[in-house]
């Protein structure tokens, strides 16, 4: 199945897009409003070395920035390359450790450490590849999103074969719920990962009726 990955015009000199399309990713090159690249619409990731992330910290950029991955409405993530406690900067490791437990606790935003931009790319294709397989245990579980962006997400994982991956497809295809009720089984199954047996579900699901007639 292809992974798609938009990209933000600025990680062109960072040379990860190149070492995607290496690991056979299709990446689309955009202007994006909060974070570097952005994951089948569903998970954005804000890249930083650890000197930028340092950096972030000092100028109080960095939680302007986990605002913006916030509103974004996809699920947010934060890779840091290399260790934050080593950079240049004249800065405690007090500080550091504060502004890694804010954006972990206070903001929520998950943040992983990698060794190198090989290594960035790594966990991005591994991260597609959990949106298209993604475990059991994290499908329409907890408390019910607040935003009616993730309402909707939530409410169409609850259709027969569809999980968190295949929910966002269905939204980005059709756009409003409205539509995908609507939708005959050929344009259900015309999107990726849906199928035929899907989209007859799918269709079936939403046309049953347990009474005559």
């Amino acid at each position: 199945m292809k992974i798609t990955i938009i990209a933000d015009y600025r990680e062109k000199i960072s040379g990860i897009p190149d070492m995607l399309t290496a690991n056979k990713v299709h990446v689309v090159w955009e202007q994006l409003n909060a974070g570097d690249y952005l994951i089948d619409n569903a998970i954005v990731i804000e890249r930083k070395t650890s000197s930028d992330f340092v950096q972030s910290v000092i100028n109080g950029r960095l939680f302007n920035q986990c605002a913006g991955l916030r509103k974004s409405g996809a699920i947010p993530l934060i890779i840091i390359e290399g260790n934050p406690f080593k950079t240049q900067h004249a800065i405690s490791a007090e500080a550091i450790k504060g502004a890694l437990l804010s954006v972990s606790l206070s903001w929520q935003i998950p943040i992983i450490r990698s060794s190198g931009k090989a290594d960035t790319a790594q966990f991005m294709v591994m991260a597609s590849k959990k949106l298209v397989n993604p475990p059991v245990f994290i499908r329409r579980k907890g408390v019910k999103p607040r935003k009616i962006q993730r309402q909707q997400h939530y409410l169409i994982q609850g259709l027969p074969g569809i999980g968190p991956a295949l929910a966002y497809r269905l939204l980005v295809n059709f756009k409003t719920i409205e539509q995908i009720v609507l939708a005959d089984v050929k344009s259900l199954a015309n999107v990726e990962g849906i199928g035929k047996d899907k989209a007859t579900a799918i269709y079936d699901f939403f046309r049953f009726t347990d009474g005559p007639g």
